[in-house]
Order: structure tokens, then sequence, then C-alpha cells
């Protein structure tokens, strides 16, 4: 998907009217349990409107094809994973004070025990796990903004501007996404168990990497 459809399409969003988005929101829903239930490749737009429990002609109201279907869900699901993951963060926080490096192996941490708990949905996204990153302002999630707002800003004391902290992020979640797919889905070429402390120094190695850009740019 191009950016300026994937933009297009967010802007159709904001003007449909609740019932509206509550009728996308069934059809990704019900698009979600026949993906994990018979296969992204088995079913099919038909299958899907049966379940979802509406007109062939209005699946296309809201969604290009399968294809852009299957998008738009993963970029949901994997920004529902961030904001639990996020949420989560700020319940540790209300109990204890946190480095950003401290905040950051802690997500990965979360990340990793969600998607061991939940391998269907890895097995779905794949290693698109970052996805809702690189389509950030598009989301609609005013919370999970904010969380990962106060995140980014956490760290400027440290020297780093936002848009290097944002890099830092991206690199993280795309890796712990990619290797968390292989060893869950293969258990190939490594069990998560036998990966996990190489994975989290690489984070710490990540976080701790000198910034090359000191101006301050907004998430």
């Amino acid at each position: 998907m191009t950016d300026s459809h994937f933009i297009t399409e967010i802007c159709k969003m904001s003007k449909m009217s609740e019932k509206q988005q509550n009728k996308r929101t069934n059809i990704l829903d019900a698009a979600y349990e026949l993906f994990i239930e018979k296969s992204v490749k088995n079913t099919s737009i038909d299958d899907v409107v049966k379940s979802a429990g509406i007109a062939k002609g209005t699946f296309y109201l809201y969604f290009k094809d399968k294809h852009d279907l299957m998008e738009r869900i993963i970029v949901r699901k994997c920004a529902l994973i961030l904001r639990y993951v996020l949420e989560e963060l700020m319940k540790k926080k209300e109990t204890c004070r946190m480095s950003f490096p401290e905040q950051m192996l802690f997500i990965t941490e979360k990340i990793i025990d969600y998607l061991e708990e939940h391998k269907e949905i890895i097995t779905l996204i794949g290693k698109n796990f970052s996805s809702c990153l690189s389509y950030f302002s598009t989301i609609e999630d005013d919370r999970l903004k904010s969380m990962l707002s106060e995140l980014v800003h956490e760290n400027l004391e440290n020297g780093f501007s936002e848009h290097e902290t944002l890099k830092r992020i991206y690199l993280i979640v795309t890796l712990v996404g990619s290797v968390c797919y292989d060893s869950f889905v293969f258990e190939s070429p490594f069990k998560i168990s036998e990966i996990k402390p190489l994975l989290l120094r690489s984070v710490e190695n990540i976080i701790s990497e000198p910034p090359t850009d000191k101006k301050n740019k907004s998430v």
C-alpha cells in the first residue's frame, strides 16, 4: 500500500459516522478470526462478508481487496499490542523510577512475553510488527500516541532528540518482532530461550549508541 493511498483512506475514516466505523471494525474482527482459523490464503472475501453479516458490496465501501484488508488488520493488531505493552510500562512506573534504557528493556520483554502467549498473532502479522510505527501518524489511538510521546520525551535529558529516539524505538520493535516470528513460528534458527539474552544485549547496544542528530524534531 502506498503512503498516499493509506492517508486517503484514513481521511475517509475521519468522515465516517459511528455506525460506519462500527461496521468497519466488525469486518476487521470477522476477517481476523477467519484468517487465524483458516489462514489468509484459504479465506475468501465471500467468507468474510458472510461471517460479518454484510453484503459483498458493503465490503468494498471500506476495503479495496483482501490484501488491503490484511494490511489494516496487521497495523491494527500491532498498535493494540504496543498499546498494551506501554500501558504495562505506565503501571510499572507508578511503583518505581525507571531510566529510559530500563523502560526499553521492559518493553522488549513484554513484547516477547505477549507474542509467546499469542503465537497466532505473530503467525499472522509475520515480520511486520513495526508497521504500527511506520504508519504512526495515521493511527487514531490518541492514548497510544500520548504514551509513546511521553516515552520519547523522557529520553531528551539523555541528549537524544525525538527523531533519534524514535529511530531507536523503531529498530528495537522491528528487531524484536522479526526474532519472535522466527523463534515462535519456526523455532529456527534458534528458540527464544536461546536467543533472548543476546537479543536483550542488542537492545541495550541500540539504546546506548551515541546520538547522531541532536536537533529536537517533533513526534
